[in-house]
């Protein structure tokens, strides 16, 4: 029987970041206080409710009304909010704070779909490499949040080894709808085929095309070069309050490696390496005797 994840976020992690404090915060309009909303400024709740009381405390002003909260209150800065979030070092804003339309803030979003991140820290786990600061979906595909709110999605490290390299990975098109724990990406391995969950709500904002040129990318750096897809999510929070994280996630991957170990010494007599030990890269194809479907059915379902 799977293991249902039961740790619940407060909110998003977003990897990488060192200030994590909200452009609110930061600009002195409110108190200081953490970001909830991943960086995205624009599709977050508190970013629409401080904008809002400012309109109504603003009312009796008359044409002062007229200009926007951002520029009603930065005015006198003209600090980007990207600056504010230390996003970059040093940017005024040359568009009123209307974010919507500034061709730097969309940039800004775009460089942030490119993997020019470092590999993550991982730990090893009963043979398999497990990223503290990444979340994990029971199907073994995991979910890591970035700047602005997107989420870059993959294939773990116990998933690729226990299928070993794939002849294709077949990725949703751009633009595409997923949602949490439904169809994702395929793998397809000579006649065997693979359905993936997604951990995440959201469209398709981009596709790793190297996976497309090369599909053992992904066994190789599963957690770098190998990510899948990049997903503008549409109910982020929540879907993290459905994922394993940081301690969760190494003792989830820890009771996975257990019940690997004992579905394959039932069906094939084979035990895994001694914990210590890397597991082998590919267990399908090293394994004989082992089912695929069964493999498929017993993790990625």
């Amino acid at each position: 029987m799977k293991s249902q994840p039961a740790k619940k976020a407060s909110r998003p992690m977003v990897y990488g970041k060192a200030d994590d404090q909200c452009v609110w915060s930061r600009a002195g309009v409110i108190k200081s206080m953490k970001c909830i909303n991943a960086f995205d400024c624009l599709g977050c709740s508190l970013d629409r409710k401080v904008q809002s009381g400012f309109e109504s405390k603003a009312a009796p002003r008359g044409a002062e009304t007229l200009r926007t909260p951002r520029m009603r209150m930065l005015g006198s800065q003209l600090k980007c909010r990207h600056m504010l979030s230390g996003r970059v070092g040093y940017k005024l804003c040359a568009h009123n704070y209307n974010c919507v339309k500034c061709p730097y803030d969309q940039m800004i979003d775009d460089a942030g779909i490119m993997p020019g991140y470092k590999p993550p820290v991982c730990e090893q786990v009963s043979g398999f490499a497990v990223p503290e600061d990444h979340y994990f979906h029971y199907g073994h595909t995991w979910a890591r949040v970035e700047y602005g709110g997107r989420v870059r999605v993959g294939l773990d490290d116990f998933a690729l080894r226990l299928l070993g390299p794939q002849d294709e990975i077949e990725l949703p098109g751009l633009g595409s709808k997923t949602g949490q724990g439904e169809h994702m990406a395929v793998l397809k391995r000579e006649s065997n085929e693979a359905e993936t969950m997604s951990p995440v709500d959201g469209h398709v904002v981009a596709v790793n095309h190297k996976l497309k040129r090369n599909a053992p990318t992904a066994n190789a750096s599963p957690y770098y070069e190998g990510w899948f897809m990049v997903v503008q999510p549409a109910n982020l929070r929540n879907n993290l309050k459905n994922l394993f994280f940081g301690t969760e996630s190494l003792a989830w991957v820890d009771d996975e490696a257990t019940r690997l170990n004992t579905l394959l010494s039932e069906e094939t007599g084979y035990s895994m390496a001694a914990t210590g030990g890397e597991a082998i890269g590919d267990i399908y194809g090293s394994v004989q005797g082992v089912n695929w479907d069964r493999l498929v059915d017993a993790f990625l379902k």
